[in-house]
């Protein structure tokens, strides 16, 4: 009894909604938390006023100011489309459970599709605005704590360990997130 014209287990559909749509949430709010960071990282996004003492040379200038704002406002344009697709995507899930639909309706390939793509989409748009962050966050060191290329030591510190706690966090988070899509996808296989 596995054809496209069997009802589903509504109990079973209703637990792969949910799988689906707890990830969605938690998505939303990591990318909520790093929405703040990105406003906090503009109200910090003006030159000259650096805090460690330097050479004048190492002084970052306008152009990393302007650069710093560009990455957040790109950053910030990711986490809002991930956000948006993964509230859209949630809603179309909370749709099965209004008229649940027939097995062969959500095993279709082209739902398994819109799924899949749809919360691979708002994910790899919340790790790309994570790296623009990260990128962004590079430039706040320098307007703050001078060029990094000059080998200043706070700059250079503040730097290597925000880019190895970054690699850290995305090597956990890329394979982890991605297993996730997958079973959560997958779920949506045992409903009859």
């Amino acid at each position: 009894m596995s054809g496209g014209n069997v009802k589903v287990q509504y109990d079973k559909l209703e637990e792969a909604v949910q799988v689906h749509q707890k990830a969605l949430d938690d998505l939303v709010t990591v990318n909520s938390l790093f929405t703040a960071a990105v406003f906090v990282g503009l109200a910090f996004a003006n030159p000259g006023k650096q805090i460690i003492e330097g050479a004048e040379q190492c002084e970052a200038g306008n152009h990393v100011a302007r650069r710093l704002v560009k990455n957040e406002v790109i950053s910030f344009a990711c986490y809002l489309l991930s956000s948006l697709v993964a509230k859209a995507l949630k809603t179309h899930l909370f749709t099965y459970l209004i008229d649940p639909p027939l097995a062969g309706d959500i095993k279709d390939k082209w739902s398994k599709v819109l799924r899949g793509s749809l919360f691979a989409l708002s994910t790899s748009a919340s790790i790309v605005g994570g790296v623009f962050l990260l990128i962004s966050m590079v430039d706040m060191i320098q307007l703050r704590l001078g060029k990094i290329i000059c080998g200043g030591t706070q700059a250079v510190h503040a730097f290597g360990a925000l880019v190895a706690v970054n690699i850290l966090a995305l090597v956990i988070y890329v394979p982890f997130v991605g297993d996730t899509i997958y079973r959560s996808t997958m779920m949506f296989d045992n409903l009859t």
